[in-house]
């Protein structure tokens, strides 16, 4: 395929999990239940936050083919960037938009400059993802008049982004808020993208 990453690319997994404002490990289940926030008051929370980094794997698949990959997404108040890995942690590709330009710059020390990001995840990836999204969608923060269903919790778990169908399958602990931890995106050309996140730092 196009893409600039290998097919049979892996991610390791990492362990650890981040809590508001500090790296925390998420512990293992004990059988106490966790203060959290209500889900009404999670989305507000979190519609506040305007620094943050996701850490994970990601896997797309398209009809041109497959192919899996890690990343680091960190949106602060100014901009965003997105690392793409590679299978040992690697840093394949990374994408950075301040708001008026968005640039590349490949493994190879190629540099690149776009009006969007959009532009050059394509270039990466070999197709369109709808990145201007994106950190809503991993946020799990979806608009209410486009969620079509919560959880028993009152968490979004299917919603609609134009062209594209969500499903939140897993959520994780993270402090006192609910945070996605596994999603799965269906979009127009069959493309099938589904995220994991591993770490969450918010605040930072």
């Amino acid at each position: 395929m196009k893409g600039m990453l290998r097919q049979n690319w892996r991610m390791l997994a990492i362990p650890a999990l981040l809590l508001l404002g500090a790296c925390a490990q998420l512990p293992a289940p004990s059988g106490r239940a966790q203060l959290l926030l209500p889900a009404e008051q999670r989305a507000q929370v979190l519609a506040s936050v305007h620094r943050w980094t996701a850490t994970g794997q990601a896997s797309l698949r398209s009809p041109r083919g497959s192919q899996s990959f890690g990343f680091v997404w960190r949106q602060q108040a100014t901009g965003e960037q997105l690392r793409i890995l590679g299978p040992l942690g690697n840093t394949v590709a990374e994408l950075r938009d301040d708001g008026a330009q968005a640039s590349l710059l490949e493994a190879n020390g190629r540099h690149l400059t776009a009006s969007t990001m959009s532009v050059l995840l394509e270039r990466v990836l070999g197709v369109a993802l709808p990145v201007a999204e994106l950190p809503q969608w991993l946020l799990g923060i979806p608009p209410s008049g486009q969620v079509d269903s919560f959880d028993a919790a009152g968490l979004p778990e299917r919603a609609r982004w134009g062209g594209w169908q969500l499903q939140y399958l897993r959520y994780e602990a993270v402090g006192g808020l609910q945070m996605p931890a596994l999603l799965q995106a269906s979009g127009p050309d069959a493309l099938q993208l589904r995220i994991a996140v591993s770490n969450w730092q918010l605040g930072q």
